[in-house]
């Protein structure tokens, strides 16, 4: 795959553009201007027009690309300086060299980059402190591979009114991006007027320059800021079937071996709610499957007093009904499992549907058990597990995007109470199976002999991705959010096992291991040091 920067005068050319050359918005009876950023001549008067039709600004003069210009202002230090007219500098050897004001042949400004360009060989630009420096060797690679027209540019697009806020009664037009147009607009303007002091130039310049980057960062941009154009309209959307969780460290201090961490390679421990909320329509199926099945049993038991029976109600709509009060009510997550039937005195009965729960290996085989009400939360953890857990997968991504390592697909382990206990539970006496579960939901039952505190029951409402996936996002620990999108088809879901252990869930761009130790930072050479001082 090739990708080349975006030709701002070829796209203009082939399709027609219209110049915007006024930066008043509305006449006095509150109409379009003809020649402005809301021209119905210009822009059209459809929807359709006004959707596709995109606007250009003549910058009367040459400007370095906004994606570049960012690039340079928060990386190169001595550059940003020269562009802001606050050092000079010579070309000495193919590199730039910052030099006094009064020496001989120096320059600054956006001029000087620009009368010079084809005189500077980037690479030089690399001191040898930082030759083992990938991003700056790549960073620096990058501009290499320019040609001059690709590096500035003379003309600025304007997006199509329909993507931009229009309002006739706003005469000041809050919209920032169409505030940000008016100001190019206005200083390009006062260029092409031809000032004639230098020192009004230069600034004039280097404020067209950063209106450039700031209209960038609003429209251009996305993962740049959150009042971005696209961020809002499209990335800061909500999907169906998506969540978000804020993370948190996974507790490491009883894991001794790699096995032993409690989120592996490949895993992400996601709450019991998000899960549901990222396959929900599996729920809805399973939910109603599952329940409907049981109720077979639960006839059976109740078949001398009952009369009539609704085999239907466990239907699609109870089912959502259930999830919805699952989520969104953690208090009525313990309220039990009913089903309703018609006695023999034809009175409407409704009864608690009841599981048996084994303690131990010992008492299962003893058949000792302690028959208690199914629960919500017996209910969807077991339908997790046995349903979605095994073959789903979900994409974890964390914003901004920085580099194609900010998604990632996981297997999930699944996240109930604070405390959790092992238990083997079968739901009916009829069904043979006995379902086993290291970490089960801390769930009350009456003869319980170790009650747990109040807190234990708390439904776990963070995600803990694991360490390892941290540092190649850009994350930590101290507030991040992370976004997730569940994997529905067979298809898909094989294809995110398959990334799991592809190199490029490995790899980062330039072949450095992205994962495990490498990536943890210096906790690991911290703690050898810890020992070694101790003499341990």
């Amino acid at each position: 795959m090739k990708i080349d920067l975006f030709n701002i005068d070829d796209f203009v050319t082939q399709n027609k553009c219209p110049q915007i050359k006024n930066s008043v918005f509305f006449n006095f009876d509150k109409t379009p201007t003809r020649d402005g950023l809301f021209s119905y001549d210009l822009f059209g008067v459809t929807d359709n027009e006004r959707r596709n039709i995109f606007g250009y600004v003549d910058l009367n003069g040459y400007y370095i690309h906004p994606l570049i210009y960012s690039m340079m202002i928060g990386r190169m230090g001595g550059i940003r300086d020269i562009l802001a007219g606050t050092k000079y500098a010579i070309i000495m050897n193919k590199k730039i060299k910052i030099v006094p004001e009064d020496y001989d042949d120096a320059e600054t400004g956006l001029d000087f980059l620009y009368n010079h360009y084809d005189e500077i060989n980037w690479l030089n630009e690399i001191e040898e402190a930082e030759m083992d420096s990938i991003d700056k060797k790549t960073r620096l690679k990058f501009l290499k591979s320019l040609k001059k027209n690709e590096f500035f540019i003379t003309k600025w697009l304007i997006i199509p009114p329909f993507y931009r806020a229009e309002s006739t009664e706003d005469m000041t037009m809050g919209d920032e991006i169409n505030k940000a147009y008016k100001n190019l607009i206005s200083r390009t303007n006062a260029m092409k007027s031809g000032f004639g002091i230098r020192l009004f130039g230069d600034q004039t310049k280097l404020r067209i320059q950063n209106n450039l980057l700031e209209i960038f960062t609003l429209a251009s941009a996305p993962v740049k800021g959150k009042n971005s154009l696209l961020r809002k309209g499209l990335l800061g959307k909500t999907i169906d079937y998506s969540a978000s969780n804020v993370i948190t460290a996974p507790e490491i201090s009883k894991a001794n071996r790699p096995k032993d961490m409690p989120v592996n390679f490949g895993f992400s421990a996601f709450p019991l709610p998000t899960v549901i909320s990222l396959f929900l329509p599996f729920y809805s199926a399973e939910i109603s499957r599952f329940l409907s099945e049981l109720l077979k049993f639960v006839e059976l038991k109740y078949g001398n007093d009952i009369e009539k029976i609704n085999r239907s109600q466990y239907n699609t709509q109870y089912a959502e009904k259930l999830i919805k009060l699952f989520i969104k009510s953690e208090t009525e997550r313990f309220n039990p499992v009913t089903f309703e039937y018609t006695d023999i005195e034809g009175k409407k009965v409704k009864e608690v549907i009841q599981i048996y729960e084994y303690r131990s290996k010992a008492d299962m085989a003893s058949n000792k058990y302690i028959m208690r009400p199914l629960t919500l939360a017996d209910l969807f953890f077991v339908i997790t597990m046995e349903a979605v857990v095994p073959d789903k997968h979900v994409y974890v991504t964390r914003y901004p995007i920085i580099n194609f390592q900010n998604i990632y697909p996981a297997k999930i382990k699944l996240l109930s109470t604070a405390k959790t206990r092992e238990a083997y539970i079968k739901m009916d006496p009829g069904l043979t199976q006995v379902l086993h579960y290291e970490e089960y939901p801390y769930i009350k039952f009456e003869d319980d002999p170790n009650p747990g505190r109040s807190t234990d029951y708390n439904f776990t409402n963070v995600m803990i991705p694991g360490n390892v996936y941290i540092k190649a996002m850009g994350g930590d620990y101290d507030g991040d959010m992370l976004y997730m999108r569940g994997v529905f088809s067979k298809e898909a879901n094989q294809e995110a096992k398959r990334l799991i252990f592809a190199k490029s869930n490995f790899l980062g761009a330039s072949g450095e291991p992205t994962r495990g130790i490498n990536a943890i930072g210096k906790e690991a050479s911290m703690a050898l040091f810890e020992l070694t001082k101790e003499g341990r």
